[in-house]
Protein backbone atom coordinates (compact mmCIF):
# COMPACT_ATOMS: atom_id res chain seq x y z
CA UNK A 1 0.00 0.00 0.00
CA UNK A 2 1.12 3.21 -0.89
CA UNK A 3 2.00 5.80 2.02
CA UNK A 4 1.07 9.19 1.92
CA UNK A 5 3.56 12.05 1.95
CA UNK A 6 3.87 14.16 5.20
CA UNK A 7 2.72 17.75 4.09
CA UNK A 8 2.34 19.55 8.23
CA UNK A 9 0.13 19.71 11.31
CA UNK A 10 -2.60 18.38 10.87
CA UNK A 11 -6.40 19.32 12.66
CA UNK A 12 -7.29 18.10 16.13
CA UNK A 13 -9.40 15.16 15.90
CA UNK A 14 -11.98 14.65 18.60
CA UNK A 15 -13.21 11.35 19.77
CA UNK A 16 -16.47 12.27 18.51
CA UNK A 17 -15.45 12.75 14.88
CA UNK A 18 -13.95 9.32 15.43
CA UNK A 19 -17.58 8.07 16.22
CA UNK A 20 -18.86 9.54 13.19
CA UNK A 21 -16.22 8.27 10.66
CA UNK A 22 -16.58 4.96 12.32
CA UNK A 23 -13.38 4.19 12.38
CA UNK A 24 -10.66 4.93 14.66
CA UNK A 25 -7.04 4.75 12.88
CA UNK A 26 -3.82 3.73 15.36
CA UNK A 27 -0.49 3.89 14.99
CA UNK A 28 0.73 0.53 16.26
CA UNK A 29 4.53 -1.44 16.14
CA UNK A 30 3.83 -4.45 13.97
CA UNK A 31 7.30 -6.33 14.70
CA UNK A 32 7.83 -5.24 18.06
CA UNK A 33 6.75 -9.05 20.07
CA UNK A 34 4.50 -9.16 22.60
CA UNK A 35 4.07 -5.62 22.11
CA UNK A 36 2.77 -5.86 18.58
CA UNK A 37 3.03 -8.53 15.71
CA UNK A 38 1.73 -10.23 12.81
CA UNK A 39 0.66 -13.98 13.96
CA UNK A 40 0.73 -16.75 12.17
CA UNK A 41 -2.51 -16.31 10.46
CA UNK A 42 -1.69 -12.79 9.74
CA UNK A 43 -3.42 -11.18 12.24
CA UNK A 44 -2.23 -8.14 14.57
CA UNK A 45 -1.79 -9.50 18.16
CA UNK A 46 0.08 -8.26 21.18
CA UNK A 47 -0.77 -6.20 24.05
CA UNK A 48 -0.74 -2.72 22.76
CA UNK A 49 -3.14 -4.60 19.95
CA UNK A 50 -5.37 -5.56 22.63
CA UNK A 51 -5.45 -2.28 24.31
CA UNK A 52 -6.10 -0.24 21.11
CA UNK A 53 -9.17 -2.85 20.44
CA UNK A 54 -10.61 -1.82 23.87
CA UNK A 55 -10.40 1.51 22.59
CA UNK A 56 -11.84 0.96 19.76
CA UNK A 57 -14.61 -1.13 20.96
CA UNK A 58 -15.65 2.10 23.49
CA UNK A 59 -15.43 4.38 21.26
CA UNK A 60 -17.76 1.70 18.95
CA UNK A 61 -15.88 2.21 15.65
CA UNK A 62 -13.55 -0.42 14.20
CA UNK A 63 -9.95 -0.51 14.66
CA UNK A 64 -7.79 0.40 11.34
CA UNK A 65 -4.14 -0.62 12.22
CA UNK A 66 -1.31 1.71 10.33
CA UNK A 67 2.06 0.05 11.22
CA UNK A 68 4.69 2.20 12.74
CA UNK A 69 8.39 2.01 13.17
CA UNK A 70 10.80 4.31 15.65
CA UNK A 71 11.63 6.24 12.90
CA UNK A 72 7.74 7.20 11.54
CA UNK A 73 5.72 7.09 14.30
CA UNK A 74 5.71 10.83 15.60
CA UNK A 75 5.86 12.34 11.83
CA UNK A 76 3.04 9.34 10.99
CA UNK A 77 0.75 11.51 14.16
CA UNK A 78 1.62 14.99 13.18
CA UNK A 79 1.11 14.54 9.47
CA UNK A 80 -2.02 12.84 10.47
CA UNK A 81 -1.93 9.35 9.08
CA UNK A 82 -2.89 8.34 12.46
CA UNK A 83 -5.63 9.67 15.05
CA UNK A 84 -3.64 8.65 17.81
CA UNK A 85 -0.84 6.52 19.23
CA UNK A 86 -0.89 3.37 20.93
CA UNK A 87 2.88 2.62 20.31
CA UNK A 88 5.08 1.02 23.23
CA UNK A 89 6.86 4.95 23.12
CA UNK A 90 9.49 5.77 25.50
CA UNK A 91 7.66 8.91 27.56
CA UNK A 92 10.71 11.95 27.20
CA UNK A 93 10.90 15.26 27.72
CA UNK A 94 12.11 15.83 24.12
CA UNK A 95 9.51 14.05 22.39
CA UNK A 96 6.35 15.87 24.83
CA UNK A 97 7.55 19.07 23.31
CA UNK A 98 6.66 17.39 19.74
CA UNK A 99 3.46 15.01 20.86
CA UNK A 100 0.83 15.20 23.60
CA UNK A 101 1.34 11.99 26.01
CA UNK A 102 -1.41 10.53 27.95
CA UNK A 103 -0.48 9.33 31.37
CA UNK A 104 1.49 6.23 31.18
CA UNK A 105 -0.28 2.84 30.90
CA UNK A 106 2.87 0.47 30.18
CA UNK A 107 6.46 -0.25 31.02
CA UNK A 108 9.08 -2.10 30.49
CA UNK A 109 12.96 -2.28 32.44
CA UNK A 110 15.84 -1.04 29.67
CA UNK A 111 18.10 -4.06 29.66
CA UNK A 112 21.41 -5.71 28.50
CA UNK A 113 20.77 -8.91 27.31
CA UNK A 114 24.15 -10.74 25.72
CA UNK A 115 25.16 -13.72 25.33
CA UNK A 116 26.11 -15.99 28.22
CA UNK A 117 29.73 -16.06 28.09
CA UNK A 118 29.94 -12.64 28.17
CA UNK A 119 31.37 -11.01 30.94
CA UNK A 120 29.13 -7.83 30.96
CA UNK A 121 28.33 -6.84 34.64
CA UNK A 122 27.39 -3.20 34.53
CA UNK A 123 28.13 -0.06 31.87
CA UNK A 124 31.83 0.04 32.38
CA UNK A 125 31.67 -3.47 30.09
CA UNK A 126 30.16 -2.10 27.55
CA UNK A 127 33.31 -1.33 25.86
CA UNK A 128 34.76 -4.46 25.49
CA UNK A 129 32.31 -5.35 23.24
CA UNK A 130 29.86 -4.72 20.24
CA UNK A 131 26.69 -3.45 21.26
CA UNK A 132 23.47 -3.46 19.07
CA UNK A 133 20.59 -0.75 19.47
CA UNK A 134 17.49 0.00 18.00
CA UNK A 135 18.22 3.35 15.73
CA UNK A 136 15.18 5.77 16.52
CA UNK A 137 14.78 4.47 19.85
CA UNK A 138 15.03 5.93 23.59
CA UNK A 139 17.67 3.02 23.95
CA UNK A 140 20.08 4.43 21.13
CA UNK A 141 20.99 7.64 22.94
CA UNK A 142 20.72 5.84 26.83
CA UNK A 143 23.09 3.41 25.01
CA UNK A 144 25.37 6.77 24.01
CA UNK A 145 25.16 8.41 27.13
CA UNK A 146 25.74 5.13 29.53
CA UNK A 147 28.57 3.31 27.52
CA UNK A 148 32.28 4.23 27.30
CA UNK A 149 33.70 6.27 24.72
CA UNK A 150 35.55 3.39 22.64
CA UNK A 151 32.05 1.76 22.56
CA UNK A 152 31.85 0.12 19.56
CA UNK A 153 28.02 0.28 18.68
CA UNK A 154 25.79 -1.12 15.62
CA UNK A 155 22.51 0.61 14.87
CA UNK A 156 19.64 -1.56 13.67
CA UNK A 157 16.22 0.00 11.90
CA UNK A 158 14.12 -1.75 14.72
CA UNK A 159 13.53 -3.77 17.61
CA UNK A 160 13.40 -7.43 15.71
CA UNK A 161 16.52 -6.84 13.21
CA UNK A 162 18.21 -5.70 16.44
CA UNK A 163 17.57 -9.23 18.30
CA UNK A 164 18.61 -11.47 15.47
CA UNK A 165 21.98 -9.25 15.18
CA UNK A 166 22.59 -10.96 18.26
CA UNK A 167 21.07 -14.27 17.55
CA UNK A 168 23.08 -14.30 14.69
CA UNK A 169 26.37 -13.07 16.00
CA UNK A 170 26.41 -9.68 14.35
CA UNK A 171 26.82 -8.10 18.07
CA UNK A 172 27.98 -9.44 21.60
CA UNK A 173 24.76 -7.58 23.69
CA UNK A 174 22.18 -5.40 23.16
CA UNK A 175 20.63 -2.72 24.96
CA UNK A 176 17.00 -2.48 24.50
CA UNK A 177 13.31 -3.91 26.02
CA UNK A 178 12.66 -6.60 28.86
CA UNK A 179 10.69 -8.03 26.64
CA UNK A 180 13.55 -8.84 24.06
CA UNK A 181 13.73 -12.29 26.55
CA UNK A 182 10.74 -13.72 25.37
CA UNK A 183 11.60 -13.08 21.55
CA UNK A 184 14.85 -14.61 21.97
CA UNK A 185 13.08 -18.00 24.36
CA UNK A 186 10.98 -17.62 21.16
CA UNK A 187 13.36 -18.98 19.03
CA UNK A 188 14.40 -21.89 21.44
CA UNK A 189 17.54 -20.18 21.71
CA UNK A 190 17.41 -18.94 25.45
CA UNK A 191 20.16 -21.30 27.03
CA UNK A 192 22.51 -19.28 25.17
CA UNK A 193 21.85 -15.74 26.22
CA UNK A 194 21.20 -13.99 29.63
CA UNK A 195 19.45 -10.77 30.76
CA UNK A 196 22.78 -8.68 31.90
CA UNK A 197 21.43 -6.23 34.02
CA UNK A 198 18.60 -3.60 34.21
CA UNK A 199 19.94 -0.10 32.95
CA UNK A 200 17.18 1.96 33.09
CA UNK A 201 13.31 2.77 33.81
CA UNK A 202 10.72 2.57 30.71
CA UNK A 203 7.50 4.33 31.12
CA UNK A 204 5.36 4.50 27.95
CA UNK A 205 2.68 6.50 27.04
CA UNK A 206 0.21 6.73 24.31
CA UNK A 207 0.08 9.99 22.17
CA UNK A 208 -1.96 12.60 20.17
CA UNK A 209 -1.41 15.54 18.37
CA UNK A 210 -0.49 19.09 20.44
CA UNK A 211 -4.17 20.67 20.79
CA UNK A 212 -6.12 17.16 20.46
CA UNK A 213 -7.61 18.29 24.31
CA UNK A 214 -10.96 16.07 24.06
CA UNK A 215 -9.05 13.20 22.71
CA UNK A 216 -6.30 13.24 25.50
CA UNK A 217 -8.96 13.65 27.93
CA UNK A 218 -10.46 10.46 26.56
CA UNK A 219 -7.23 8.98 26.73
CA UNK A 220 -6.65 9.76 29.88
CA UNK A 221 -9.44 8.89 31.49
CA UNK A 222 -9.33 5.31 29.47
CA UNK A 223 -6.21 5.01 31.44
CA UNK A 224 -7.50 5.69 34.46
CA UNK A 225 -10.48 3.46 34.29
CA UNK A 226 -8.66 0.09 32.67
CA UNK A 227 -6.31 0.94 35.80
CA UNK A 228 -9.05 0.94 38.38
CA UNK A 229 -10.64 -1.86 37.00
CA UNK A 230 -7.82 -4.50 36.18
CA UNK A 231 -8.14 -4.48 32.75
CA UNK A 232 -4.50 -2.91 31.68
CA UNK A 233 -3.39 -5.08 34.75
CA UNK A 234 -4.74 -8.52 33.25
CA UNK A 235 -3.60 -7.73 29.64
CA UNK A 236 0.14 -6.98 30.90
CA UNK A 237 0.09 -10.25 32.55
CA UNK A 238 -1.24 -12.09 29.69
CA UNK A 239 1.11 -10.61 27.28
CA UNK A 240 4.53 -9.71 29.36
CA UNK A 241 4.28 -12.08 32.08
CA UNK A 242 5.03 -10.62 34.71
CA UNK A 243 2.55 -8.04 36.89
CA UNK A 244 2.15 -4.57 35.59
CA UNK A 245 4.17 -2.06 37.71
CA UNK A 246 2.41 0.85 39.85
CA UNK A 247 2.58 3.73 37.15
CA UNK A 248 2.38 7.48 38.11
CA UNK A 249 0.54 9.90 36.72
CA UNK A 250 2.99 12.99 36.96
CA UNK A 251 6.66 13.28 35.53
CA UNK A 252 8.96 16.17 35.71
CA UNK A 253 9.06 18.22 32.34
CA UNK A 254 6.25 16.19 30.50
CA UNK A 255 2.69 17.34 31.09
CA UNK A 256 -0.18 15.09 30.83
CA UNK A 257 -3.06 17.58 31.11
CA UNK A 258 -2.35 19.39 27.51
CA UNK A 259 -3.23 22.91 29.45
CA UNK A 260 0.24 23.76 30.42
Amino acid sequence: MATAPIVGPAQAITPQEIKAKGTAVIGVQMDQFPWGFVNENSKNEGFDIDVANMIASELGVKAEFVRITGQNRIPSLVGGMVDFLVPSMTITEERAKVVQYAIPYSANDITVWGKKNAQIRGNDDLGKFVIGVNRGSAFEPLLVKVAPPNTRIKRYDDDATTVQALLSGQVDAILGSVTYGLVIEKTGRGNDYERKYKVADNLQGMAVRKGDQEMLDFLNDFVARRTADGSLDALYKKWIGVERPKLPTTLPGVDFTGKR
